[in-house]
């Protein structure tokens, strides 16, 4: 009696532990995509800054030229994500990181380019 309550009792565990491994896959895989793009703006924003610390500015069009190509990929995952187009995600990647304080919008001879902040140079 008391050896088939302790095997029911680990079955039940087994059962338990199981059905919340899958619920934490199933959350992982359906949040992928957010992830994705979270990890190429901040793998865009690293490229931009890094060019910025070479040079005084960037146009629209240059953060544009400069992301294309850009990758993310979870290590545990199949799914790539890549920019093919920057003019397509340039201006989502300005307003995030302009958001983070990454970079700030000046306007040389009527044109807007942007800069890194003060602090960071």
């Amino acid at each position: 009696m008391n050896h088939t309550l302790i095997l029911i009792i680990a079955i039940l565990m087994f059962a338990v532990i199981t059905a919340i491994l899958y619920m934490i896959g199933l959350r992982k895989k359906v949040t992928e995509n957010e992830r994705l793009t979270e990890m190429l703006l901040n793998n865009a924003a690293l490229i931009v800054v890094k060019y910025l610390k070479d040079h005084d500015t960037v146009t629209e069009d240059g953060i544009g030229y400069l992301i294309k190509e850009v990758k993310a990929r979870e290590f545990y995952s199949k799914k790539t994500a890549v920019i093919t187009n920057g003019k397509n995600f340039q201006k989502e990647l300005i307003d995030y990181m302009i958001r983070r304080n990454h970079i700030s919008k000046v306007k040389i001879k009527g044109k807007t380019c942007y800069k890194l902040p003060e602090k960071e140079k």
